[in-house]
């Protein structure tokens, strides 16, 4: 097989940003399915990447910030109780099949490269949180706000604030990578 070499752009393909619709309700499913799709799929996958690359301890990273990308899910839920399990997006959907296209050469990647694999997902994981604190989820509480949601922009402040402390940790973990990391033996 060969194998391409995987660029961070790539990567960010794997990424599904929530998307605002002019009804809140479609809003938070869009919300929801994305934190769990980075909850249950993305983060877990980066994880397992640095795992397999010998950087267990970057892996409890990517772990700590899926676990927390779950309770920004939940937390939303908690104001929609009837919401049920949101429909799968397009763009998730598209994240998820474009994690399925590279994870073949990112697995054999990591045996010729494993410090440039890990790297490159340091800096996506960077990239989704920044994009979500600064671009997407303010959107959304001012959203809640204008309709005079005011339960719901506290909620998605809390989720700005969250995922700001996520850009931040991954900013560490790129400025101390590999130096502050050892690569266990494989």
């Amino acid at each position: 097989m060969q194998t391409t070499e995987i660029t961070e752009d790539m990567i960010f393909e794997c990424f599904a940003a929530a998307s605002q619709h002019a009804d809140m309700d479609r809003t938070a499913e869009s919300f929801v399915d994305v934190e769990e799709y980075e909850n249950q799929i993305m983060y877990p996958e980066f994880a397992r990447w640095a795992e397999k690359a010998g950087y267990p301890e970057l892996a409890k990273l990517f772990r700590r910030v899926a676990g927390e990308e779950k309770l920004h899910a939940v937390w939303l839920r908690k104001l929609y109780a009837d919401m049920g399990v949101p429909s799968r997006g397009e763009d998730t959907q598209r994240a998820i099949d474009a994690l399925n296209t590279i994870q073949a050469n990112c697995d054999s990647l990591i045996a010729l490269n494993p410090e440039g694999v890990v790297e490159k997902a340091l800096n996506v994981a960077l990239r989704v949180e920044e994009r979500e604190a600064l671009g997407i989820y303010p959107k959304f509480r001012d959203q809640a706000l204008a309709e005079g949601n005011t339960e719901a922009a506290e909620v998605y402040q809390k989720v700005v604030d969250s995922e700001a402390q996520h850009a931040e940790w991954f900013k560490a973990a790129i400025a101390a990578f590999p130096n502050d990391y050892y690569a266990a033996a494989a």
